[in-house]
């Protein structure tokens, strides 16, 4: 083709401006491309040896492999992957050019013949497994299987199934994870292995939710990152991988639908997916994958927090009360459109794009106790507050988060040298066009009588009035409105030059750019009502719920949001405007981000016998300026003059040094040995960071701008042993030690900017902290029972951590680090055999620390939780399966404590989530 010599010469200028090439690059070359016959698809990492010369490759994410240098003449190629046959290729070798050689593997003890088509759950461990074994640094996989998905439905619910991951989960769903128990804020999100926004606007992590699973066919998590990876990943890197039309052979569709029911709501959802991929043009050196998912579900919750425990009359009781019920509609939207030209095996373009709306309608009631003397003992283990006060409240919250990528990039090959070149633009919003909050109160003087004997003390009484709607007048109405933005555009440039006559000796070297911006503008009016309004005087009161909390509550009456916002537009003469209430709502939290991160990083890789080596440097330079507002009521009289609001502004500059070396030891090919020094950074959360400053009657609230950043140096080593095609075993032991965490101070009496304050709460650094963790991992078939038994197997994983932090004013206590659990476990028992398929997995983690307070009296700690799901399918054909699956089926809840575990301070129940539905394949 007529472009093929005009690229290729571009490209020869290009290279040869950065380095010298090997005059013989392209004499005695063999190429090609190795795949699985059962899986349909390109295997990576598979060993290419030719026999006699002591040469060997291994193949990439595309299957593909490149030996250099052999002088002409005929040789024997022997491919070699655990789990498979070993298989050899005959080739005759020219004086000079190249020559494709291309193989098929079968998996040990299969016929290699085409009507054997691994898929399912298997097809997902073994291509996880291979993906595992075939990155060059320690890290675990999840893949889709052969009919386009991941083995769950939520993206961080697939994840959270692999060792030393655990999730924090939102409404019953996991949200966000969490590596080795490390806070997800420091860890690394990319899609394709490029940057993603971050839509929220406090930290810096990334609601894996948001994805949906039918759009991704693989996730790898990276807990010991080369330079070649971005530094800041404390935790590890997540890469979601979505799907190219060159990972299968053939053109492919996939299709699935299903429904969701969730027992709390007692409601039906649904959602369905659909993939097309192929191939085209002349020679196929054309791609394109088109991908579309949906889901609505609906969610119910009931939420109950006895809150702010302390001890009276020697008794330990909460001094409030709160109960949620919660009522949301979900909505997922995902698309995926990547494109490819591959015009010859040493050019490759492509187009990689990713859309992402995530809603949520958010009905809430709320039903608060604040709880005040005189106080009295009724009984033994009962409590009586006789002069406290209620409030009834809804929240309508309706919010959207959109993610989107978009993501030219080229490869370039020509002899040893490979260049890599990508621009990224990635924005990210969270829009909240409703977010009402209507509150009624009643009058001080309410009793209520707690009962203590458990954890979570229940209502033994309470005053009568409190469920009568003529006791809470309208307090006021909140009406806020917020829009928060992140645009990224990021370009980056990588050079890969191999050395000697194995790709794995090579240098490395490549420099990115990052500009982020990033803002939050809220919108908030506060109103007041002009004269007493009870609920009544709106008609917008509902019936009671249904079996609040099992039963264990009375809730009394709900507020029809409805009927109040049509009343109060009908007759706005009845409010008026809390001037200094709004102007404070809404300057306090907006914020404007930018930050210019300029990185460069060189790594060289050394392979002697069967130890490999790479060691390098990155290095990253932040340039931050962050803007915000201070406010204060100067005059102390309830009164906002102009110079009460006063914008702030702050710059930032540091630069970080991260060397690493890795080394990974294949004494056999079923074995490895990783060993891993590596240093990474966590940048501070944005809210945290943003100098804002509010004071209030003598309290403060503040921002830090002079925040360090997290930084860690980590240690890894890793033992891993695949006996055969989907099984592993494997046990790692790691430590980090971690400068500079941030956790939120408050400190009484003191002065702040020269302002006197009685309190000021401000995220400060403490001094260090340290993790010593080990887990293990074993995916293991049983294929030595008689059949039937034989498509029995079993995984299970186990992380535990031994974890401290030194914090200012509590240095001589220890203290568990921020949100690190000792244990995480989690397992399955699965059955294959035919047409077949099931699963029952667990998942457990154990308590942690989610807010260090002043003293232990007032830490707070999320409890342990252990959740149960089950998933079990039919083959109809080889390409149509249907399906069924529960998750929290031992019905487990989300608590927290503080201090201790029998002073419960938050509880919320979920039920149980049934998924069923229809997936196939064309």
């Amino acid at each position: 083709m007529s472009h093929r010599p005009i690229l290729r010469a571009l490209l020869r200028s290009t290279i040869l401006a950065t380095t010298v090439l090997s005059t013989t690059a392209f004499a005695g070359d063999v190429e090609g491309t190795i795949r699985s016959m059962a899986l349909e698809r390109p295997i990576e990492g598979a060993r290419i040896v030719v026999e006699g010369t002591g040469r060997s490759a291994t193949t990439d994410e595309a299957g593909r492999y490149m030996v250099r240098g052999l002088t002409g003449g005929r040789y024997t190629i022997r491919v070699q992957q655990p789990g498979y046959d070993d298989t050899t290729i005959q080739v005759l070798v020219p004086d000079e050019g190249a020559v494709e050689a291309d193989g098929v593997l079968s998996h040990a003890g299969e016929m290699p013949e085409a009507e054997i088509v691994v898929t399912g759950a298997r097809a997902s461990r073994l291509l996880a497994i291979e993906r595992k074994r075939a990155l060059p640094v320690i890290s675990d996989v999840v893949s889709s299987d052969g009919i386009g998905r991941l083995p769950d439905y939520n993206t961080a619910e697939a994840v959270q199934r692999l060792p030393g991951v655990s999730v924090e989960i939102d409404q019953g769903e996991p949200r966000y994870v969490v590596i080795r128990g490390v806070d997800p804020n420091l860890n690394q999100v990319t899609v394709d292995g490029n940057l993603v926004g971050v839509p929220e606007a406090e930290g810096r992590r990334v609601a894996l939710d948001t994805i949906p699973s039918d759009l991704v066919a693989a996730i790898e998590v990276i807990k010991a990152v080369t330079p070649d990876y971005d530094g800041n990943a404390v935790g590890g890197s997540i890469n979601i991988v979505t799907p190219t039309a060159f990972d299968r052979a053939a053109p492919f569709t996939f299709l699935s639908a299903r429904g969701a029911y969730n027992a709390k709501s007692d409601k039906l959802g649904f959602g369905g997916s659909a993939t097309h991929g192929r191939r085209f043009g002349v020679d196929e050196s054309f791609g394109v994958v088109i991908a579309g998912s949906y889901f609505k579900r609906f969610i119910d919750s009931d939420l109950a927090e006895p809150r702010n425990w302390t001890t009276i009359g020697g008794v330990a009781t909460p001094t409030a009360y709160r109960l949620y019920d919660y009522r949301i509609v979900r909505e997922r939207i995902g698309t995926v459109a990547n494109f490819d030209w591959r015009p010859d095996p040493d050019m490759r373009f492509y187009l990689r794009t990713i859309y992402n709306e995530f809603t949520d309608v958010e009905e809430r009631d709320q039903f608060d106790f604040s709880f005040a003397a005189p106080v009295s003992f009724p009984a033994p283990d009962q409590i009586r507050f006789g002069g406290g006060r209620a409030t009834r409240e809804f929240r309508q919250n309706d919010q959207t988060q959109r993610l989107y990528n978009i993501s030219p990039g080229a490869e370039f090959s020509l002899g040893n040298a490979e260049l890599e070149l990508n621009y990224t633009y990635a924005h990210a919003e969270e829009h909240t066009p409703i977010r009402d909050d209507i509150e009624f109160r009643s009058a001080k003087g309410k009793f209520a009588t707690l009962d203590l004997t458990s954890a979570r003390p229940l209502f033994a009484d309470f005053d009568p009035s409190l469920f009568e709607e003529a006791s809470f007048p309208l307090r006021r109405i909140r009406l806020r409105r917020e829009q928060i933005d992140e645009d990224l555009h990021t370009a980056r440039a990588d050079m890969r030059i191999a050395f000697g006559d194995t790709d794995e000796t090579f240098l490395k070297f490549g420099a990115k750019y990052i500009d982020r911006t990033k803002t939050r503008d809220n919108t908030q009016s506060e109103l007041l009502p002009a004269a007493p309004i009870t609920p009544g005087g709106f008609d917008a009161v509902l019936p009671p719920p249904e079996n609040f909390y099992e039963g264990e509550y009375r809730y009394g009456p709900l507020l029809d949001y409805g009927r109040i916002i049509d009343f109060f537009e009908a007759n706005p003469d009845r409010f008026v405007l809390n001037s200094v209430s709004t102007t404070v709502n809404e300057r306090s939290v907006d914020y404007r981000v930018e930050e210019k991160i300029t990185a460069g990083y060189a790594m060289v890789s050394g392979t002697t016998g069967d130890l490999t080596m790479v060691a390098g440097l990155r290095v990253e330079h932040t340039d931050g300026r962050y803007d915000a507002f201070a406010i204060r009521d100067t005059n102390g009289n309830g009164t906002l003059e102009p110079s009460d609001l006063v914008p702030l502004s702050f710059d930032r500059e540091y630069t970080d040094f991260l060397p690493s070396v890795h080394a990974t030891y294949r004494p056999t090919p079923e074995l490895l040995v990783r060993a891993a020094y590596t240093n990474t950074l966590g940048r501070p959360n944005y809210d945290a960071i943003v100098p804002t400053f509010e004071e209030d009657s003598g309290d403060g609230t503040a921002g830090n701008p002079d925040l360090k950043p997290f930084r860690s140096t980590g240690l890894d080593l890793s033992v891993e042993f695949y006996p055969a095609a989907g099984s592993v075993l494997s046990v790692a032991g790691f430590y980090k030690h971690i400068e500079n965490p941030i956790f939120t101070r408050t400190v009484r009496d003191v002065s702040f900017a020269g302002i006197p304050l009685t309190s000021l709460s401000q995220p400060q650094n403490a001094t260090d902290g340290d993790l010593l963790g080990v887990e293990a991992n074993i995916v293991q078939r049983f294929t030595f029972l008689p059949a039937p038994f034989d498509g029995l197997g079993a995984s299970a994983n186990f992380t535990y951590v031994d974890s401290s932090v030194t914090v200012p004013g509590r240095e001589d206590e220890d203290i568990p680090f921020f949100r690190q659990s000792d244990l995480i476990a989690g397992g399955a028992l699965f059955f294959e055999n035919g047409p077949v398929e099931a699963r029952l997995a667990f998942d457990y983690r154990d308590d942690y620390i989610v807010n260090i307070g002043s003293s232990t009296a007032s830490d707070i700690y999320n409890k342990s939780r252990f959740a149960l799901d089950a998933r079990i399918s039919y083959r109809i054909t080889p390409d149509i399966e249907i399906f069924a699956s529960g998750s929290n089926l031992t019905d487990a809840t989300l608590t927290f404590y503080q201090t201790l575990p029998e002073q419960t301070f938050s509880r919320q129940i979920y039920g149980i989530n049934a998924d069923f539905g229809i997936s196939a394949r064309f």
